[in-house]
């Protein structure tokens, strides 16, 4: 089997297990044929209003925090 049918075999394997999002790296520090796994805290996706940093009610959430120091 080719490293490119390895790969495909990882990958498959990794979805059949139910994993939905995978990011590969290539590593000096992982020995060959071994994968290592590493958990990601959320998901935000490419240009949404989370991973933009532009949040559409962020500035509801600031007027009513200064609502607030007001009172």
């Amino acid at each position: 089997m080719d490293r490119l049918d390895e790969v495909i075999k990882m990958l498959d394997s990794m979805t059949e297990a139910g994993v939905s999002r995978i990011k590969v790296e290539v590593s000096e520090k992982v020995s060959e044929k071994k994968a290592e796994k590493t958990y990601h805290h959320g998901r935000c996706d490419v240009g949404s209003p989370f991973a933009t940093g532009r949040l559409y009610d962020l500035e509801e959430i600031e007027v009513e925090a200064g609502e607030q120091k007001g009172k």
